[in-house]
């Protein structure tokens, strides 16, 4: 057999297989893929309670409301889990807790559009994982 047709051969059946993968996936070919966004907001209510207190411990509440009212210092947490949230660089982000959790560790890599770049960054010698997962856990419970 010739180079040619083994490399011939050996497209075919990675194509088989993208194929039969794809048969098996349950996705439609139409536009509508039935990702409409993000899912449901799932909250741990427990870890949701810690992360309260410590919003109200470490200050986080002197500069974000939780009830939607604005501030001039950062930007409510009522609502902000799941939404788009416009930023300075003229991206748009849905708050996710991949966002969420890069906006506590580095604020200043995702600055939200109308608001300065003033929140200290909060690193594992300040807070551990597991309070920033409260955290994160606290203002998705606020998310409606």
């Amino acid at each position: 057999m010739s180079s040619w047709s083994e490399g011939a051969l050996a497209l075919l059946v990675v194509v088989a297989m993208g194929v039969g993968l794809f048969l098996f996936s349950g996705q439609s070919l139409g536009s509508d893929s039935g990702d409409s966004g993000p899912g449901p907001i799932v909250v741990d209510p427990e870890a949701a309670a810690r992360g309260e207190a410590l919003a109200e411990a470490q200050g986080c509440l002197q500069c974000h409301t939780t009830d939607g009212s604005l501030t001039a210092t950062g930007p409510t947490w009522k609502g902000l889990a799941g939404s788009t949230r416009p930023l300075t660089s003229g991206e748009d982000v849905v708050a996710d807790d991949s966002y969420l959790i890069d906006s506590i560790v580095d604020p200043r890599s995702q600055i939200v559009e109308g608001y300065d770049a003033v929140m200290p960054t909060f690193y594992a010698d300040q807070l551990g994982d597991t309070q920033i997962s409260d955290l994160v856990e606290y203002i998705k419970s606020l998310a409606t």
